[in-house]
């Protein structure tokens, strides 16, 4: 199983694929839903989504500095988002249905999943993700990867 790792102003985390797309998906979805987007989140969302469905093999990422940047205003939608997410997922606990999350068309899967997918570790990479846009370590991590 492919690693990328997803990083932020020089930290990250590494995490599977599958759950990365899976997660940055779930963000692209949450971002197209905000009224009165501003330019940037269009671009971001649109990124986030291509990230999600392409198909990288170890290359995923969030583009959060391009998006980004140090702009708190950006941040603070960008965690606001994540928090929207990571409600959604927990109303997903214990799986997503596999038909479900293959609709998404994340990860560029020929077969698509075969098996519901696991809400834990979409949400651990969700955990970290909020963390490194907060700047701290993520939970149960005691370092960043690099």
């Amino acid at each position: 199983m492919a690693t990328s790792n997803l990083d932020y102003c020089g930290s990250g985390f590494w995490v599977r694929d599958e759950q990365a797309e899976v997660w940055l998906y779930l963000l692209a979805q949450e971002a197209k839903a905000v009224a009165d987007a501003p330019e940037w989140l269009a671009g971001a969302c649109d990124d986030w989504e291509m990230q999600a469905t392409t198909g990288f093999v170890g290359f995923v990422s969030s583009c959060l500095d391009e998006h980004l940047g140090t702009d708190p205003a950006r941040v603070a939608l960008a965690l606001h988002l994540s928090e929207r997410v990571l409600q959604r997922l927990l109303a997903r606990t214990p799986a997503i249905p596999k038909d479900l999350v293959n609709s998404y068309g994340t990860g560029g899967h020929d077969a698509g999943f075969d098996v519901d997918l696991p809400v834990e570790p979409v949400l651990a990479c969700g955990r970290a993700f909020v963390s490194l846009l907060r700047k701290q370590l993520p939970p149960g991590h005691d370092s960043w990867a690099c």
